[in-house]
């Protein structure tokens, strides 16, 4: 990994923090089937970008589990404080449930979808040199045809058990982190240019809003998740885009989006924070509309990270700092 590819990198987990932010800030309803599709990249291209850079000769686990369990542990106190500050009583045993669920936050599956494919790293390995290595892309197309597209269609609700351990599984993500994998460690080679991947892309997102306006029409208020068939194929162009990026003989420089890479991290974890926060002053919400509430959400979490980062010093990264 040249310096040039390092820097590359993070300018790519800085866009891809950006629409987060944006995705987490995008208004309900028929906003979701035609914002959404713009933006449904970004855990994708964390999780292909993590693949990109993951070896079974490198391969520990408990180093990269311990970088992320400590915020993880912090924030998920944080965030039921926040949700809890009027009934203290309350918050122990809601902080050791969030803790097992991954329910303080929206954001907080993430973790356990990181830990989960940093554990089957072996495992990803092997079926990545065998013969059966393209079958393990048919994993998160089955997950979402089976545990998302049959209950939408049937109506059939899921008990919450069961719906639990489909919001944290690294099954609907696993395309992303597989095809990282596979080309980090030279095991499949893309020859599309990116020209042609762009083109793709941007017929993908018509798709995509098709799928997703399908989901509207049948009930179902998260019809813009990253998790529709459509998106999984949007997020794979891009991240094919994005990794052609990566690998071009071009230089690219954008300080604010390399800021934003290094930061990312903990603006991930803090950025719902300050959006609950905004929410509380009374005319944020009836004002500040989209995409404005985003960018004050995105400034003001790279703003508190980088002022906790420069209180904490080396304890920051206990915060994800």
């Amino acid at each position: 990994m040249t310096q040039e590819k390092s820097y590359k990198i993070q300018i790519l987990r800085g866009l891809a923090i950006i629409a987060v932010v944006f995705l987490h800030n995008t208004p309900g309803g028929l906003a979701q089937v035609f914002v959404r599709p713009f933006l449904n990249f970004c855990v994708g291209l964390f999780l292909f970008l993590s693949g990109l850079l993951s070896s079974r000769q490198k391969w520990n686990p408990m180093k990269r589990i311990r970088k992320v369990m400590y915020p993880y542990i912090i924030w998920t106190f944080i965030y039921i404080v926040m949700g809890h500050f009027h009934e203290p009583p309350k918050i122990p045993l809601a902080f050791f449930k969030a803790l097992l669920l991954g329910t303080a936050a929206a954001i907080m599956y993430y973790i356990f979808v990181y830990c989960q494919f940093t554990l089957l790293i072996p495992l990803i390995d092997r079926l990545s040199k065998s013969k059966y290595k393209y079958w393990g892309f048919l994993i998160s197309p089955l997950e979402i045809v089976i545990f998302r597209w049959f209950p939408l269609i049937q109506s059939y609700h899921m008990n919450n058990f069961v719906n639990t351990l489909i919001h944290v599984s690294c099954l609907g993500w696993f395309t992303y982190f597989y095809l990282g994998y596979m080309i980090g460690n030279r095991q499949i080679t893309i020859r599309l240019k990116g020209r042609t991947l762009y083109y793709f892309w941007v017929i993908s997102i018509f798709f995509q809003m098709l799928e997703g306006y399908w989901y509207y029409t049948l009930g179902n208020t998260n019809c813009g998740t990253q998790l529709k068939l459509t998106s999984i194929l949007s997020g794979v162009l891009f991240v094919l885009i994005s990794y052609k990026f990566v690998v071009s003989a071009k230089e690219y420089r954008s300080n604010l989006l390399k800021l934003l890479g290094d930061n990312s991290f903990g603006i991930y974890f803090s950025h719902c924070a300050i959006m609950a926060v905004l929410h509380k002053i009374g005319f944020y919400s009836r004002w500040v509309v989209y995409p404005c509430n985003a960018i004050i959400v995105l400034l003001l979490s790279l703003l508190f990270v980088i002022v906790f980062k420069k209180i904490l010093g080396k304890y920051g990264k206990f915060l994800a700092l």
